[in-house]
């Protein structure tokens, strides 16, 4: 269970959310079952030699669509027991408030820190008065501390002023992953960054977002783990060098990783932005560097020998692969 009262969730979050997160698969196996050995070998890379600081499970990037409510319980459940001190969000989102406030529980009593939301899709519509309904029933009945999860990809977007409404109807609403665009998230900041943990969770603005928003966490995607290898952290080298004052040196170090940034945005951002979620290329590029990324399920589609040919000497030549 959570170590801290509902009630003290946003000081909390406030408090121990902090450096760099990331949004993490579940490797499947030939069986299409969820790989545990495998992800939590994962787990270990991510911590052990990426030095990431704690794991959004269960999203978007964990494909929880395609799951069962029992493969996202069991999943959230490896995922605590191999992070140990390291905290988890897990993502309990579900066009059911009602299952929603069961995922959130179960992510509560398997050791989660946080649980994160996306917006209600099915039903609430994007309505404020449904959106907000959908929120009050599922912190009025969890203990956990509340993340929204403000992502398109459920047919709309909060505005911020529906946001600073969530914000005030729920004591446990302690933070938001603000998928949106760069004003947007100045908007948010705006109105809620006071109160609770504000988080543009894109990469090519955590530079900008730490340096200038002081946003203390970068919550979160899968860039800590596909645009860094052992012995080569670029995105945790720069944001050292921000925390130091050293801008200049940042900025450079930044700068250095624009080829591994193209190479993500053909793969994976760019398709993404277009509405075609890349997790057959994501899983690919994962396992090309040694992780287990393992096969997608329908309907996603696998990437052809020639597609994952492209990606190989793409990973190749940006010096992500030997």
């Amino acid at each position: 269970m959570a170590s801290y009262k509902k009630s003290d969730a946003r000081a909390f979050c406030k408090e121990n959310m902090k450096g760099i997160w990331a949004a993490i698969p579940y490797p499947f196996d030939a069986s299409d079952n969820i790989d545990e050995d495998a992800f939590r070998a994962d787990i270990r890379h991510y911590i052990d030699d990426l030095h990431i600081k704690g794991f959004f499970v269960g999203g978007m990037i964990g494909e929880f669509w395609c799951m069962t409510k029992e493969e996202r319980l069991r999943g959230q459940e490896i995922a605590c027991d191999e992070a140990g001190d390291v905290p988890i969000i897990a993502h309990t989102g579900h066009t059911s408030a009602k299952e929603a406030v069961e995922l959130t529980n179960a992510a509560a009593e398997a050791g989660a820190t946080y649980a994160i939301l996306a917006n209600p899709y099915l039903g609430a519509q994007g309505i404020p008065e449904r959106v907000r309904a959908f929120f009050k029933y599922v912190c009025d009945n969890v203990d956990l501390g509340v993340s929204l999860f403000n992502t398109g990809a459920t047919g709309y977007s909060l505005s911020p002023q529906l946001v600073r409404e969530l914000v005030g109807d729920n004591e446990n609403i302690c933070c938001i992953k603000n998928a949106q665009p760069k004003y947007h998230c100045d908007e948010v900041r705006h109105a809620v960054g006071d109160e609770i943990v504000v988080s543009d969770p894109m990469e090519t603005q955590w530079f900008y977002s730490r340096a200038y928003h002081k946003q203390q966490t970068f919550m979160s995607g899968p860039d800590p783990f596909l645009l860094q290898r052992t012995g080569n952290l670029g995105m945790e080298k720069y944001t050292d060098l921000i925390d130091e004052g050293n801008l200049e040196e940042a900025w450079t170090a930044r700068e250095s990783m624009n080829p591994l940034r193209r190479t993500a945005e053909k793969w994976l951002w760019g398709p993404w932005s277009k509405g075609a979620f890349p997790i057959a290329a994501l899983k690919d590029w994962m396992d090309l560097m040694g992780m287990a990324g393992g096969p997608t399920r329908a309907p996603m589609i696998p990437l052809t020998a020639d597609e994952k040919k492209e990606l190989e000497g793409d990973l190749r030549s940006v010096g992500l692969i030997d």
